[in-house]
C-alpha cells in the first residue's frame, strides 16, 4: 500500500507543490494578511494550482514515457515509465483533475483573471515540454514564468495590485532556481549523461551556467531592493505623518543583508552539494536558509503591519 501511495504521490508530483506558494505573495505584500475573508478563494485557488501543475506533469509523462523508459534514472523515479502506474489510470487521472478544475472555476471561484492564469500555467507547461525545452537559454526563460503566473493568480483572487518590482524579483528568483538545477545536472551527471537526460544540455557547460548564476544572483538581489527602497519611498511620499511615526517600515531594510545571505548560501550548497540544486525542497531544511527565512520573515511582517496589528489590538 505505501509503495502505490508513493507511487501515485510521484505520478503528481506533489514534492514540486511547494512553487504553489507563491499565491499567497500577493495578499502578504498588499497588507491584507488579516483578511480572514480572503483565505477560502486563496486556499481553493492553491489546490486549483497544484491540480494543474500535476496535470501538466502527467502529461509530460504520458509523452516521454518511453524515452523514460530508456532512461536508468528515470525510471526509477517516474511510476509511469517503470510500470508501476499504467497509462490507462493516469489517462484517467487527468480527466478527473481536469473536471475538477474546471467545475472549481465555473462554481467556486469565479474570477477571470485567475481563469486565465490557470489557462497560462497549463499552456506555459506544454509550450515547454512540447517545443522551449530544445532551446538553450528559452528554456530557463519559459520555465520562470510558471512563478510568475502563480503568484499573479493570487493577486487577481484578492484583486489587487503589487509592485511590478516584487514580480521581477519572483521572476528572477525562478531563474535562480533553474540555473541552478542545471548546474546541479551537469556536476552530478556528467556532460555526456546530462545530454541523455535532456538534449539540451550539449549547449550548457559550467563555466557559462555559473556566469548565469552570478548575473542573475547580482540581479535579484538589487531588485529585492529597489523593491522595498522604492515602495517606501512611495508610502512616505504619500503619508502625512512625520518620518519618525514611520520609523518600523524601515526596519524592513534589514532583510536586505539577510536576502544576501540566503543567496549566497544557497550558492554556496549548490556547488558542494548539487544534489540540492536538483531537488530545491532540500535547501528548506538547510538549518542556515532555515533561521535566515525565519528572520527575513518575521522582519517583513513587522515592517508591514505594525500599524495593522497596532489597529486591531486596539479595537
Amino acid at each position: 500500500m505505501s509503495n502505490k501511495i508513493r507511487n501515485f504521490l510521484n505520478l503528481l508530483r506533489v514534492r514540486q507543490y511547494y512553487k504553489n506558494t507563491m499565491i499567497f505573495v500577493g495578499i502578504f505584500f498588499s497588507e491584507r494578511l488579516l483578511e480572514t475573508d480572503l483565505y477560502f478563494n486563496l486556499l481553493i485557488g492553491f489546490i486549483l494550482l497544484c491540480l494543474s501543475s500535476s496535470f501538466n506533469y502527467i502529461i509530460n509523462d504520458i509523452r516521454d514515457v518511453e524515452n523514460d523508459r530508456k532512461h536508468p534514472e528515470k525510471i526509477k523515479k517516474k511510476p509511469l515509465a517503470s510500470g508501476d502506474i499504467s497509462i490507462t489510470f493516469a489517462v484517467l487521472l487527468l480527466i478527473i483533475i481536469a473536471g475538477i478544475v474546471i467545475s472549481s472555476l465555473i462554481f467556486l471561484i469565479r474570477n477571470l483573471g485567475f481563469v486565465f492564469m490557470i489557462i497560462s500555467i497549463i499552456i506555459t507547461g506544454q509550450l515547454y515540454n512540447h517545443l522551449f525545452k530544445y532551446y538553450a537559454f528559452i528554456d530557463i526563460l519559459i520555465l520562470s514564468t510558471g512563478y510568475l503566473w502563480r503568484a499573479l493568480a493570487g493577486c487577481a483572487i484578492i484583486e489587487e495590485y503589487v509592485s511590478a518590482w516584487l514580480f521581477l524579483a519572483i521572476f528572477e528568483l525562478a531563474m535562480f532556481l533553474s540555473i541552478a538545477k542545471r548546474k546541479g545536472d551537469l556536476n552530478i551527471l556528467g556532460k555526456d549523461e546530462a545530454i541523455g537526460h535532456k538534449k539540451i544540455y550539449d549547449q550548457y557547460s559550467l563555466k557559462l551556467l555559473d556566469q548565469f548564476h552570478i548575473i542573475i544572483a547580482g540581479s535579484l538581489f538589487m531588485t529585492y531592493s529597489l523593491y522595498l527602497l522604492i515602495n517606501f519611498s512611495l508610502i512616505n511620499l504619500n503619508s502625512t505623518e512625520t518620518p519618525n511615526a514611520n520609523f518600523h517600515e524601515y526596519i524592513s531594510i534589514f532583510t536586505i543583508p539577510i536576502s544576501l545571505y540566503i543567496i549566497m548560501r544557497y550558492m554556496y550548497l549548490t556547488s558542494t552539494k548539487p544534489e540540492i540544486a536538483r531537488n530545491t525542497e532540500k535547501a528548506f531544511m538547510d538549518k542556515g536558509i532555515i533561521i535566515a527565512s525565519a528572520f527575513l520573515f518575521v522582519i517583513l511582517l513587522f515592517s508591514f503591519y505594525f500599524d495593522v496589528f497596532l489597529d486591531f489590538f486596539k479595537k
